[in-house]
């Protein structure tokens, strides 16, 4: 690809969250997926659970500008006062670049 070309940006990531809490973690995601909805360039937004109180976190933005404003509006916001309370260490997140993929417009 060009330098010039608008590029996807995927982040991908895990967490737990505190014992006890992995209903109201539940709740709180799926707040912050409708959160999520209202941000421009976000394509994909998506959360997972694993193991016990261990989750994973996969989203695709539009470009790098979409990226970096991710997490402003006021509903993220206030459903990152929620999250950061139920979790048990500090969410692990990896920014990438999609190369190729089913489903994800490239």
């Amino acid at each position: 690809m060009g330098g010039d070309e608008t590029q996807k940006v995927v982040m991908v990531g895990t967490f737990s969250c505190r014992d006890g809490e992995a209903a109201a973690m539940e709740g709180v995601l799926t707040e912050m997926v409708e959160a999520a909805k209202v941000e421009p360039g976000v394509e994909v937004y998506s959360y997972h659970r694993g193991e016990g109180n261990r989750f994973w976190f996969m989203a695709m933005m539009s470009d790098d500008e979409a990226t970096d404003q991710h997490g402003k509006t006021a509903g993220m916001q206030k459903a990152m006062q929620a999250f950061m309370p139920l979790v048990d260490e500090p969410p692990q997140i990896t920014r990438l670049r999609p190369i190729a993929g089913i489903g994800i417009g490239l």
